[in-house]
């Protein structure tokens, strides 16, 4: 079926040309046709001229991704169209024989279509850049030409030097978030930091290296993808007096493997804007032991730090001297004493404090009055192949829990946990915690309770009263909102979400109990 439109690619004028309406039917195999061709100038006009089923069938032509394997696949794309392109392109190199290949086709895609499109999210994937391919020049001065890349994506991307490197993120102007998978150096020039002086600051604000989700369910320690992400980030962290990352203020990093403790130091202390650390999953040392003379530390690096999140798989798979290496980069840096906000995971067990809950309360300790908020979540029993390894690094517990005391501006808590079966340690735990508030600033207390099995119940409601009661005391003369969140698995079916209020009579009847069922 061919289709010839008219009337010019123009909202206005489609909405005109619509007058004399036609069934729906034949415009939805007039937007069909525009979509097998690719229009994409007339699918954006029919979509504002059209609401309903023609506009969804309009919207849905319209590609939010675009990828690229070849010069012929960029030289394919339709310049005649006023179209801005995709939200988000992928270049793509591949893999061959374990190898990742050549993109010269990034250099196509940015001469042909620089100010042209506006690209907010560029992807590079699979790919080794090789200068042959890839004249610096020319390419890094088109790239710059898309004023809208604020998201770059480099997954399994090996780059010559770090100063190439460098150079593509120097290039794009308003990036804000740049995001690190399994990127490799192949060599590192003598002179790099020399070199990292004559290069303007980067703009980015936020670096992700995470890892890309498992392609099939890992079973143990997960494997790590951004395994050369964090040194390559130590190699072109220089100790100059203004350093190319000074604008980082969000680090979200997959894992930390590296040498030394030193090494990772010199990583933060690199980033003199930075105000969120964010570790989702293990932290490994090979050496251990935190020696700050060999870090230059000043006193205004890591003053901006507050706010330090450390994932489920941070608890779960971290070295625990490691982790008690990481806490000294805190205290010995003087970090700790600044931060307002701390989010970790805790072991199951009342009965054991392992060695990475020892490091991780020392770290609340050190925060002292500063802390603002702290999100306490723990380990699902579900993670049970865990206690041999946990019990290697247990010892015995006297408080059974967080220490908290020293947190006397503590203004909201956050405390997660799965229902246990015939234990009423899920309340206890909560309680001997509550116990140890000496904050009077406190506002909020958000629970979060996930219920495994209606059985389960029948202890932990008899249990509430001590909540009441640890709630109700003098120090929480400021509490505002106690949130109770539920949460169903396994064989749950049904939470009776109102009784909770019959046995919590006294923050019932101060109107500040808030209970959100599943």
């Amino acid at each position: 079926m061919a289709v010839t439109l008219t009337f010019d690619r123009d909202t206005a004028m489609v909405r005109q040309a619509m007058l004399p309406r036609l069934p729906v039917e034949i415009w939805l195999l007039i937007i069909d046709e525009l979509g097998a061709e690719g229009e994409y100038d007339a699918l954006m006009a029919c979509a504002g001229a059209s609401d309903g089923l023609m506009n969804e069938r309009a919207r849905s032509y319209v590609p939010f991704q675009m990828s690229f394997r070849t010069p012929e696949e960029v030289a394919s794309i339709n310049l005649r169209q006023r179209w801005k392109g995709p939200y988000a392109v992928r270049i793509l190199g591949g893999m061959r024989r374990g190898e990742r290949l050549p993109i010269p086709h990034l250099a196509t895609f940015a001469s042909r279509l620089a100010q042209r499109w506006t690209v907010p999210e560029l992807t590079i994937e699979n790919a080794e850049w090789r200068a042959r391919d890839l004249d610096p020049r020319s390419v890094l001065l088109d790239l710059a030409c898309f004023n809208e890349i604020r998201h770059l994506h480099l997954a399994g991307v090996t780059f010559p030097t770090v100063l190439t490197f460098w150079r593509l993120i120097c290039a794009l102007p308003h990036l804000d978030n740049l995001y690190l998978y399994d990127v490799e150096i192949v060599k590192t020039a003598a002179n790099v930091h020399t070199a990292l002086c004559l290069l303007p600051a980067s703009q980015i604000r936020c670096i992700h290296l995470p890892t890309p989700p498992p392609t099939k369910p890992v079973v143990g320690r997960p494997q790590s993808f951004a395994r050369h992400s964090v040194p390559l980030l130590e190699q072109s962290m220089s100790p100059l007096k203004t350093p190319p990352w000074r604008n980082v203020h969000k680090l979200i990093l997959w894992d930390v493997t590296l040498p030394t403790a030193e090494a990772f130091a010199r990583v933060l202390v690199a980033l003199p804007a930075l105000m969120t650390l964010v570790i989702n999953g293990p932290c490994t040392f090979s050496e251990h032991g935190f020696n700050p003379s060999d870090v230059p530390l000043r006193p205004d690096m890591l003053k901006k730090l507050t706010t330090v999140e450390l994932g489920k798989s941070f608890s779960l798979f971290s070295d625990p001297q490691s982790v008690h290496d990481l806490v000294d980069i805190f205290v010995q840096s003087g970090a700790s004493g600044h931060l307002t906000e701390i989010m970790a995971w805790l072991y199951q067990s009342l009965h054991v404090a392992t060695s990475i809950d020892v490091a991780l309360n020392r770290l609340v300790k050190h925060a002292g009055q500063l802390l603002r908020k702290l999100n306490l979540r723990v380990l699902s029993q579900d993670n049970s192949w865990l206690c041999n390894e946990v019990s290697t690094y247990a010892t015995p517990s006297t408080a059974r829990c967080f220490d908290i005391s020293a947190n006397t501006y503590l203004g909201y808590f956050l405390y997660s946990v799965e229902i246990i079966h015939d234990d009423d340690s899920t309340i206890s735990a909560v309680v001997e915690l509550l116990h140890q508030v000496t904050s009077a600033h406190i506002s909020h207390v958000n629970l979060i309770f996930c219920v495994m099995d209606e059985a389960d119940l029948a202890k932990w409601w008899t249990s509430l009263p001590q909540l009441d009661a640890a709630l109700s005391r003098e120090v929480f003369h400021m509490l505002d909102t106690v949130r109770i969140r539920f949460f169903r698995g396994n064989n749950c079916r049904e939470i009776p979400v109102a009784a909770v209020r019959t046995w919590l009579p006294g923050l019932d009847a101060r109107d500040i109990l808030r209970c959100v069922p599943p």
